[in-house]
């Protein structure tokens, strides 16, 4: 299952962010939520470094 995931992570953000906009999320909210949530995804797969969540601003 994590390989598929893996395999096809890209598709499949692409997809939750379609799904976010139709269900009537803003743009903004919607881009962030995904992002962060494909974040912790691709933490959880070995495929990025936890590191990265602290470039996020502060503000």
């Amino acid at each position: 299952m994590a390989d598929v995931l893996t395999a096809n992570l890209a598709p499949l953000m692409f997809l939750a962010l379609i799904v976010f906009l139709l269900l009537g999320f803003p743009v903004a909210f919607a881009l962030a939520a995904n992002g962060l949530a494909f974040g912790l995804i691709g933490i959880e797969l070995g495929l990025l470094t936890p590191a990265l969540l602290q470039a996020l601003p502060e503000r």
